[in-house]
Parts: C-alpha cells; sequence; structure tokens
C-alpha cells in the first residue's frame, strides 16, 4: 500500500505532540496533585476542628443557661463561675485567633494552587505553541529539501517507465550547498544518460541486423520455445502476403492462419522436432495458407543462449525459383542440343538431297522413264526431306519466346511433340493413339512451355511402362476451355503417394511414373499449366495406370 513521506511525516509530528502532552500532563499531575491532595487533607481537619468547637460552645452554652436557671445557686461560687468565663472566653479567643490563621493559610494555599494550576496552563499552551510551530518548520523543512525532490525523482521515473528517455531531474544549479538529493538526482540523471545510449546503440544493431536478414534472399523467420515470432525479413512478408508486422505472432497464425497449433497429421512441424524430439536440423516442405500451391523449402535450426536451446531459426526458399531455373536449363540444354543437331544432320543431309536431287534430275528430264531407280531415288528424297524437318521441330521446340500471349494450335503442338518423341515410343514399344476434333483447338499462352509440359507428361508416361503399352491423348474442345487428357496403362502411382506428386525434388526411385530424376519433372508442369491459368488434375490405381487431365481456358473465353 502506498503511504506517502508527507503523510508519515505529519502523522509522526502529530503522534510527538500527543506523547508530549500526555507526558506533560502526567508530570504535571505528579507535581501538583500532591500540594492538592495536602490542601484537600487541611481542610478536612479544619472543618473537623471546627465541628469539635461547635460542638463544645453549644455544651458550653448548655452548662451555662442550666447555672443560670439554677437557683441554688449563691454568690460563694459567683467569683469562680465568672474566672471560668473569662478562662472559656480566652480559650475560645485563642481557637478563633487561630482558626484566622487556618482560614488565612488556606486561602493563601488555595491561591497558590490556583497560580500553579494558572502557570501549568500558561506552559502546555505555550508548549503547544512551540511544537505546532516546529511541526510547521519541521513539515516546510521537509517539503522544500526531501519531499519536492523525491516528488521530482518519481515524476521522472514514471516518464521513464512510459518509454520517455528524454525526461530529465530538473537540478537547480545556482545552489552553493549541495545535499545528498542533489547527487542523486545527478547521479539519476546520468543513468537515464547511459540507458539512452545503450537504447540507441541497441536500436542502431537491430537495424544493421534487420538490414542484413532484409538482404538474403530466402524468408527467414526467429521464433522462440512458444512459437512466438521475434523477427521475420522482407522475403518472408512476401511469402506470407501480407505487410502487417507480424512480430509477436504465433509462427502458425502467420503462415497457416490457425489459432491452434499445427497437428502432425499436417506436415512435419520444426518447432515440435527440435524443441520436443533434440533435433538439430530439420528439412520440411510446406504451403503457406495465402498461396497453398506454393512449395516452400524450409531449413530449420536451433539458436543456443548461454548454452540453452532458446530460438529457432528458419530459413524459407521458394521452390518455384528453382521450378523456373531447371524449366530453363532444360530449355537452355534443348536448344543447344537442337543447334548441334541442325548444325550437325541439317548439313549433311541437304548435301545428300542436292546429290539425290541432281540424279533425280536426269530422271525427270525423260517424264516417260518409270525405271525402279527413278523410283527408290524419289522415296530416298521424300524420307530426306522428313529427316530435314526433324531438327527443325527441335529448333521450334527449344526456341524460348518471351511472348507469353500467342495463339497456340493445340493439334499442330501435340503432333510436333509426337513426331519428336516418336523414336523413343517405339523404341519402348509405346503405341501412341491422338484423336481430337476435326477443327483446330486453340489456346493462349507460351508455345515453348506448353512442349515442355507435354514432353515431360509423354516422357513420364513412357517410363511408366517399362515393357511396352498404350498411350492416348484426347483434346475435347468444350465450351468454356479445352481438356486435354494423357492417359497410360502403365504402373501406376500409390494412392498414399499420389498428392505429393507434384512436390518440388519429391522422387520415388521406385514409382517409375515419377522415374528416378531430380523430382522437378511434375512440378514444372505443374507451374506451366498454373501460368495458363489452367488446372491439372491426376487419377491412378496401381498396376492399372495413370491419367492426366489438363483443363486450359479457350482462346475466346480469355
Amino acid at each position: 500500500m502506498f503511504f506517502s513521506l508527507n503523510k508519515k511525516f505529519i502523522y509522526t509530528l502529530s503522534l510527538f505532540f500527543i506523547f508530549m502532552a500526555v507526558i506533560f500532563v502526567y508530570t504535571f499531575y505528579i507535581v501538583y496533585g500532591s500540594k492538592i491532595q495536602e490542601e484537600q487533607k487541611s481542610t478536612i481537619l479544619r472543618n473537623q476542628q471546627y465541628i469539635e468547637l461547635l460542638y463544645e460552645n453549644i455544651n458550653l452554652r448548655k452548662d451555662i443557661n442550666k447555672l443560670i436557671n439554677n437557683e441554688k445557686i449563691t454568690e460563694n461560687f459567683s467569683p469562680n463561675i465568672a474566672t471560668k468565663d473569662e478562662n472559656n472566653l480566652k480559650e475560645k479567643q485563642a481557637e478563633l485567633s487561630l482558626e484566622q490563621q487556618r482560614a488565612t493559610q488556606m486561602v493563601q494555599n488555595y491561591d497558590e494552587r490556583y497560580q500553579a494550576i494558572t502557570e501549568g496552563i500558561r506552559l502546555v499552551l505555550a508548549s503547544s505553541f512551540l511544537i505546532i510551530l516546529s511541526m510547521i518548520l519541521i513539515g516546510f523543512l521537509m517539503r522544500r529539501l526531501v519531499l519536492t525532490p523525491i516528488n521530482k525523482l518519481v515524476a521522472v521515473s514514471c516518464l521513464v517507465s512510459s518509454g520517455n528517455y528524454d525526461s530529465r531531474v530538473d537540478i537547480n544549479k545556482r545552489h552553493f550547498f549541495h545535499d545528498e538529493l542533489d547527487d542523486l538526482s545527478s547521479t539519476f540523471n546520468q543513468m537515464l544518460n547511459n540507458i539512452q545510449d545503450s537504447f540507441r546503440q541497441i536500436k542502431n544493431q537491430e537495424a544493421f541486423l534487420q538490414s542484413i536478414i532484409d538482404g538474403i534472399p530466402d524468408g527467414i523467420r526467429v521464433i522462440d520455445k512458444d512459437g512466438n515470432i521475434i523477427a521475420a525479413n522482407k522475403e518472408y512478408y512476401k511469402q506470407i502476403g501480407t505487410n502487417k508486422n507480424c512480430i509477436g505472432q504465433k509462427c502458425y497464425f502467420s503462415s497457416q492462419k490457425r489459432n491452434t497449433p499445427c497437428s502432425a497429421s499436417m506436415f512435419t512441424c520444426p518447432l515440435h522436432e527440435i524443441m520436443q524430439n533434440g533435433a538439430t536440423n530439420v528439412k520440411v516442405i510446406q504451403q503457406f495458407s495465402n498461396e497453398p500451391n506454393r512449395h516452400l523449402a524450409i531449413n530449420a535450426a536451433p539458436l543456443f543462449i548461454n548454452g540453452e536451446k532458446s530460438y529457432i531459426v528458419e530459413a524459407i526458399r521458394d521452390l518455384s525459383e528453382d521450378i523456373r531455373f531447371s524449366h530453363q536449363q532444360k530449355l537452355s540444354s534443348l536448344g543447344f542440343l537442337a543447334t548441334s543437331v541442325a548444325h550437325e544432320m541439317k548439313n549433311h543431309l541437304g548435301s545428300i538431297r542436292i546429290i539425290i536431287e541432281g540424279l533425280l534430275n536426269k530422271f525427270h528430264q525423260d517424264p516417260k522413264d518409270k525405271s525402279e531407280e527413278k523410283k527408290y531415288l524419289s522415296l530416298i528424297n521424300d524420307e530426306l526431306n522428313i529427316c530435314i524437318e526433324v531438327p527443325e521441330r527441335l529448333l521450334k521446340l527449344a526456341q524460348f519466346s518471351s511472348e507469353t500471349n500467342q495463339k497456340i494450335n493445340c493439334i499442330s503442338v501435340i503432333n510436333d511433340v509426337l513426331a519428336l518423341l516418336d523414336y523413343e515410343a517405339k523404341h519402348n514399344g509405346v503405341e501412341i493413339k491422338f484423336t481430337h476434333p476435326q477443327n483446330d483447338v486453340t489456346i493462349i499462352g507460351s508455345e515453348s512451355d506448353f512442349k515442355m509440359a507435354l514432353i515431360n507428361l509423354i516422357q513420364n508416361a513412357f517410363k511408366a511402362m517399362p515393357k511396352g503399352g498404350n498411350l492416348k491423348i484426347e483434346i475435347k474442345d468444350k465450351k468454356d476451355n479445352v481438356e486435354i487428357k494423357i492417359s497410360d496403362n502403365g504402373i501406376g502411382i500409390p494412392k498414399n503417394k499420389l498428392n505429393r506428386i507434384f512436390e518440388p525434388f519429391y522422387s520415388d526411385g521406385g514409382n517409375l511414373t515419377r522415374g528416378q530424376g531430380t523430382g522437378l519433372g511434375l512440378s514444372i508442369v505443374k507451374s506451366i499449366i498454373e501460368n495458363f491459368r489452367a488446372t491439372i488434375n491426376v487419377t491412378s490405381k496401381e498396376n492399372e495406370g495413370t491419367c492426366f487431365t489438363i483443363k486450359i481456358p479457350s482462346s475466346e473465353k480469355k
């Protein structure tokens, strides 16, 4: 309970005044009480003597009356009686004089007692006045010298506790004499200066560290043992899709918009693995709630403070960049291959075609000539023309175009891809059936990206049928979209792994539908399809086959 110094001083002086008054009254009673008791005893004694004298006087009067009324009194006895009366009279006079002296003494005693009481009252009044004056003087000095400096210290302390570190205690430097409270105020101001300098240094260090982590291209967040976010960089704010400050939020609310911790069935929780299971490095792939189709690789490690595992640092990388880089790398490799093939094949095939055409010119000079040599040379020339078209298709496929809003003839593109993969299909014993509408089916997007997605899906189908099989490609031109189905009768995909095949770097060596690659093929396909504002779905049964369904908005709708 707060009890101010002002009240303490007032109450203390009041109690002191009451104590001194009690002591004074007690002393006054001890000193003057005995005198009053003696006077009371003398008064009682005087009253008793007075009563006795009155009683004797009455008796004497009775005796005198009896003597006067007695007829037997003679003259012989009159002198004795007169003498006796005279003696009695003297005695009475003496007693009367003594009584007067006593009365005078009693009056004097009463005057002295009254005077003593008067002096006591005057002494009490003077003492009370001096005590009250002392209280006022002491209170003024205490307020001036003690309470006012302390109140200043309290006021500045309240401002500092509320966050105002610029406040200082006002010190009068004109004072010639400095006391302990002045030294305390100076020390308090110096302490505030040191604290302010320390806070300024800490803020500068925080800004420096924040600028460092903001410069990291991956998302960074630091969380404590309870899942509260302590620090985060700009890239992390981009990944969660907000500019609002998330410091102090729970990690599961910031990334997953959940009010309760994530369950173990959703995904591996780095916080739980490090804090509960003692893991030193956790790598997981998650999707944040703002973009559930984007895969993020999270590398988490503990931070030790004074030897204790206090915080967790998570580095979050957007795998779409890796997918895009892998896609560009494949296009670059394919372009290099196409250029090499075009250079090596077209020149030699072109030379052979010139020779064949020179021979055919001799046969064409005689239109009636229908020899077998002319027939075979014509067949060789036709096959050479077909062979020359192969590197041209490779060049067309590998050609990177920044144009993402061009019209694509789906039937023509799929035919080009199938012609390119025809040898691989025959080598693997795969029979391809392509069904499509009679009219042209067009979509809007990047033709090279669309071809790359088709090549990945068709090659995955080849790998799913190592002993040969049937590959069916079907195009349906619907009202709002174009539906493309690529189905095979291969080994299929296990049900428990079907929902993960589009995750980056997920590759199951035992599942030939995915192949033994880097695990980016279907991730690239999904990324390309999403760039078309399209969807891709997969259905599969083990040992029966797999079907990928792509739905792309038609060019009219776009």
